[in-house]
């Protein structure tokens, strides 16, 4: 029987179903359809045994009924997008035909049945989310049913004296509005719950985007760096195997913080207690974090009150604890800021219990965050642009370990002031005593070992200046160790960073990352780019974020390429190849038009803002074209930019100084005036710039191969 009817609602679900439905939409067609079907026989045995008592009028009510039904059907079946239409005809349908079948049976006092049949209108748009058109109906159906009384002249008066009418209505409107109430509560619960549900899915899409993030960027490391390894095995054999053993250690670390809460999950962690000295252990894992906090000028500090605290706890759950909300601390904590650390045992109530407190000086956490910074598959939003601890894992296995231990943990934290995460774990003394613990070697971060690498022995001036912008010390020596013998490389550890180095140095190239603190990848694109003085600098952004939208987000914003980790060594070079020939288009485009930019390549939208530039220096140079003492300094000043500024600027657009283009504008200008004037020579040497005479006939024979004299003897002959 239960497959049967199995069989009959897969049926049922595919015969309604039109292209768009979601499952409440086939839903309520489903209960529409079978109103309507299931009805009939009703209506039939209806129409037989009333019909045939109370006369002509209500067969012909009945017949209304009979009729109606199927010609909604056949209406359906060929027609089946939405149901709002049909699901309210039905409903006035009901109502209207009951009122009638009412009125001619006599009133309220003597339709019986009918007078219900009526309810099916209000009650089944109860069933239909828009809850106001229920209400408006079943005011509809006692509007009916009281005129369908009053109309009968001859009983209008027992009626009105009646209490008939008044248990009529208070019972109806009683029904009416309990199922309204909880209809109504039922939406709002599943309101909640599908918004809780997309949330939650878009919490798990982040998390698992994420965890991809995490895996790529030290898969990037291990399969670049072996390639390295393999290329050249004496140049890269050491640093090499250092930086894939370190990165196969991340993802080790990774895959065995989501075991752990898999195993959480289905309570199957185990609990290895020692009893030990606390402070001590305290003592020990902070100690490996200075590296670290001193490498980012933090100042990290530990404080313990009293000096020994024995109790049970298994070293590698409280390791994992303190290491992830250290890390967190001490990476979201600004250069100059502090980390503080204090341990104390305390009383709560009649226990004994060990508090601790990790507080920095971070950018703090929102009132709203905090109540789902636990969360698995949630981020905070100063979170979302870091990868290091992106994933969401890290405070979830913290709180689960925690509650492991029947411990506690709470976070208080106000934008712009820091955070601080407050743990609270009961103090027992039953395990075995462990008096070797910290001579264990220590599973901790592998991040913090990390140090910058080696700058270029030499700088040549003539390699171009590379900027790479990443906050993964690995990934910075994995393309040093790619790109160092052909380029003079610069970094920066964020956007921030990476923005004011890239206005002071102006690079001839720029590889980014996304997910970095302070400032993203997007973030420094935009700035980049809308800045006048580096504009034209071209843009690779690598990153571990594959997903369309966010290759998408990175080419609107100015990046030149998009490449997302792991990427093809060759694919990199090939890229970086392009934009230094498309630089070179940029270098042969302004050079030869020195006069003027040609209308069809100022349509050109990649050079919009290049185009802008160089038609602003030519407008500024015309307008003092006649100043001999108006040079490289009265133009960075007129363009709002440093000497160097400018000269960088230049040197990328035309590979030549801005003397030699300020002298050449004002040549080709004179040459011009020599071939479409009468002025003389002098005057001419004056109207361009050049006081000295002698000195303008050089230059200008240097430029043209022809003296100023023969210039315009040529235009006279011709």
């Amino acid at each position: 029987m239960l497959s049967v009817l199995k069989t009959i609602n897969l049926w049922l679900t595919q015969y309604v179903y039109h292209p768009g439905d979601d499952d409440e939409i086939i839903l309520q067609k489903k209960i529409w359809w079978l109103l309507l079907l299931l009805g009939l026989p009703f209506l039939v045995a209806g129409s037989l045994i009333i019909g045939s008592k109370e006369g002509f009028g209500i067969v012909i009510t009945n017949i209304l009924f009979l009729v109606s039904s199927p010609c909604l059907l056949l209406i359906f079946h060929f027609y089946k997008r939405g149901i709002e239409w049909y699901a309210l005809i039905l409903q006035l349908g009901v109502v209207i035909i009951s009122a009638i079948k009412v009125y001619l049976m006599g009133g309220l006092l003597s339709a019986g049945a009918a007078i219900f049949v009526g309810m099916i209108g209000p009650m089944y748009a109860l069933i239909l989310p828009n809850k106001r058109r229920a209400i408006y109906i079943f005011l509809l159906y006692m509007l009916l049913m009281t005129i369908a009384t009053l109309i009968q002249p001859d009983k209008q008066e027992s009626y009105l004296i009646s209490h008939y009418f008044l248990g009529f209505t208070l019972g109806v409107t009683q029904i009416f509005f309990t199922l309204y109430y909880f209809t109504t509560q039922v939406d709002k619960f599943k309101s909640a719950e599908k918004q809780r549900m997309k949330e939650l899915d878009e919490f798990k899409s982040n998390f698992y985007i994420n965890i991809t993030h995490e895996f790529r960027t030290p898969l990037t490391i291990i399969l670049g760096m072996a390639d390295q390894i393999k290329k050249a095995p004496k140049r890269w054999l050491s640093e090499g195997l250092s930086m894939i053993k370190r990165n196969g250690q991340k993802l080790l670390n990774l895959t065995n913080q989501l075991l752990d809460l898999s195993k959480l999950d289905s309570k199957a962690m185990p609990v290895h207690l020692v009893q030990a000295d606390m402070a001590q252990y305290m003592k020990y894992l902070v100690e490996s974090f200075h590296s670290l906090a001193g490498s980012k000028k933090i100042h990290l500090s530990l404080s313990i009150t009293p000096d020994r605290i024995m109790m049970d706890f298994d070293p590698d759950k409280i390791q994992n604890i303190v290491s992830n909300l250290l890390s967190n601390a001490i990476y979201f904590t600004p250069p100059g800021g502090s980390v503080r650390i204090a341990v104390e045992q305390a009383l709560s109530g009649e226990e004994n219990t060990l508090l601790m407190k990790i507080s920095d000086s971070g950018p703090g956490i929102s009132k709203e965050d905090q109540l789902k910074i636990f969360d698995r598959y949630f981020q905070a939003d100063n979170q979302k642009e870091n990868h290091n601890i992106g994933t969401g894992l890290g405070l979830a296995l913290a709180r689960e370990l925690v509650h492991l231990f029947n411990g506690s943990i709470e976070v208080e934290s106000t934008l712009g002031e820091g955070s601080a995460f407050s743990i609270q774990l009961p103090i027992t003394n039953e395990a075995v005593p462990d008096k070797k613990l910290v001579s264990k070697e220590a599973i901790l971060p592998l991040f913090h070992q990390q140090g910058k690498p080696s700058a270029p022995k030499t700088k040549t001036s003539e390699k171009l200046v590379l900027l790479i912008v990443e906050d993964n010390m690995d990934v910075v020596r994995y393309l040093y160790s790619l790109l160092y013998e052909d380029y003079q490389i610069e970094v920066a550890s964020n956007g921030l960073e990476g923005l004011e180095k890239a206005i002071n140095i102006i690079p001839d190239l720029i590889i980014t990352d996304i997910m970095m603190p302070i400032m993203d990848g997007f973030e420094f694109c935009e700035k980049l780019k809308s800045n006048l003085k580096t504009s034209h600098v071209p843009v690779i952004m690598l990153t571990a974020r594959a997903d369309m939208d966010s290759k998408i987000t990175g080419l609107k914003l100015g990046a030149d390429v998009y490449l997302a980790k792991p990427f093809e060594r060759e694919e990199l070079f090939v890229r970086i190849q392009k934009l230094i020939e498309l630089r070179q288009a940029l270098i042969d485009r302004y050079r030869s038009n020195m006069n003027n930019i040609p209308e069809n390549l100022l349509e050109e939208p990649a050079f919009k803002k290049e185009d802008s530039f160089i038609e602003r220096v030519q407008e500024i140079l015309s307008q003092n074209m006649g100043d001999e003492e108006f040079g490289i300094l009265e133009l960075s000043r007129s363009l709002s930019m440093s000497r160097s500024q400018l000269y960088r600027k230049f040197s990328a657009l035309t590979e030549i100084s801005v003397h030699q283009y300020i002298r050449k504008l004002r040549l080709r200008k004179a040459r011009e005036l020599l071939l479409s004037t009468d002025l003389n020579i002098t005057e001419v040497a004056l109207e361009s710039g050049f006081k000295n005479l002698s000195h303008f006939s050089k230059v200008f024979m240097q430029e043209f191969g022809a003296s100023p004299t023969q210039t315009r003897l040529k235009l006279k002959k011709g």
